[in-house]
């Protein structure tokens, strides 16, 4: 595929970071007899079309996944490189942020890291069957734990281990496709996080970011997804009833209130959320869901913030109309 200018030095920046990982030899085993340069070609060859796929319609795992396994056939079958190769795809940001290359590029990325270690995984499994040595039945174990953490950290964010966009864009897909339910998302915004990070510190926001992360695990619904949607907003999707939400906005007003107990005494934290809700049966776009709740959550922290504000589309309009707004308080 044509590829913009910043994607095209990307790519060739992490070809040349992944094949001076693999001729070093740091921690990859064998290094392979073929020339540096014809070895770029091949791997900057599987980055172009995994780049293709990922901008590509309907969602291509099992190209993906065929693409990944060819890095345990030749040229690469004698490199052991598992671990260079995940961090130099997985790495890759291309794109334009919010395009679809951009947003599924981490997908594509892990399907064919995964597939690739599961090729591995078999040739062990097969090498384990021929001598059946101690040494053989670790390195399964290592690549099985291998093949989890790739995953979780393909759709989790790497401070509070909540989940991703991409995670939370793909449940909230699967939400709406109960006919019973609708889908209900809440967007969360820490009230004057930049003062906590300007008086206290970059460590304690991260401290107060973990532990705001933890009262959401413990008060939110086991069927819903928590996700840190960046800096210090929060987004959790839920599949709920219209009126649902309202209750579990106050539960979450309530548990966020409290000062965070940090490593340099109580910080004191509050936020501001909105609602919106995609009514059973109907599309829901997920950009436009979470727009409703940006304004509704804006419209909270224009009244006063430590509040909620629910906006949602009227359920008897075909296309998006005028937003309702309420407002709730959390006392303290």
């Amino acid at each position: 595929m044509r590829l913009d200018s910043r994607t095209a030095a990307i790519v060739a920046a992490t070809t040349k970071d992944w094949v001076r990982a693999v001729y070093t030899g740091s921690g990859t085993g064998t290094v392979p007899t073929l020339h540096p340069d014809s070895l770029a070609r091949v791997f900057n060859d599987v980055i172009d079309e995994l780049l293709e796929l990922a901008a590509s319609e309907p969602f291509p795992v099992l190209a993906a996944r065929a693409i990944g396994s060819r890095l345990a056939a030749a040229p690469f079958e004698r490199t052991r490189m598992l671990a260079p190769a995940s961090r130099a795809l997985l790495g890759l940001t291309p794109g334009e942020p919010g395009s679809l290359l951009a947003t599924r590029w981490a997908f594509v990325a892990s399907q064919a890291i995964d597939s690739y270690a599961e090729e591995l995984q078999q040739r062990a499994l097969a090498q384990q069957e021929r001598n059946l040595t101690e040494a053989v039945s670790v390195r399964v174990q290592e690549i099985a734990a291998l093949q989890h953490r790739l995953r979780h950290e393909a759709t989790h964010d790497a401070l509070t281990d909540l989940a991703n966009r991409s995670l939370l864009q793909d449940r909230v897909r699967l939400m709406a496709a109960d006919p019973a339910r609708g889908v209900g998302l809440l967007l969360i915004d820490l009230d004057d996080f930049k003062q906590i990070n300007d008086g206290y510190g970059h460590a304690v926001g991260d401290e107060v970011l973990v532990a705001i992360a933890e009262r959401l695990r413990g008060t939110c619904p086991p069927d819903a997804v928590i996700c840190r949607y960046g800096g210090d907003e929060f987004v959790v999707a839920v599949p709920a009833r219209r009126n649902s939400l309202g209750e579990l906005a106050m539960r979450v007003l309530a548990a966020l209130c409290e000062p965070v107990l940090s490593a340099t005494g109580p910080v004191p934290v509050s936020a501001s959320v909105g609602t919106a809700f995609c009514p059973p049966g109907r599309e829901c776009d997920f950009s436009d869901l979470l727009r409703s709740a940006d304004r509704a959550m804006y419209s909270a922290k224009t009244a006063g913030k430590r509040q909620f504000a629910v906006s949602e589309v009227d359920a008897e309009e075909p296309e998006p109309g005028p937003r309702r707004a309420g407002y709730a308080a959390v006392a303290g």
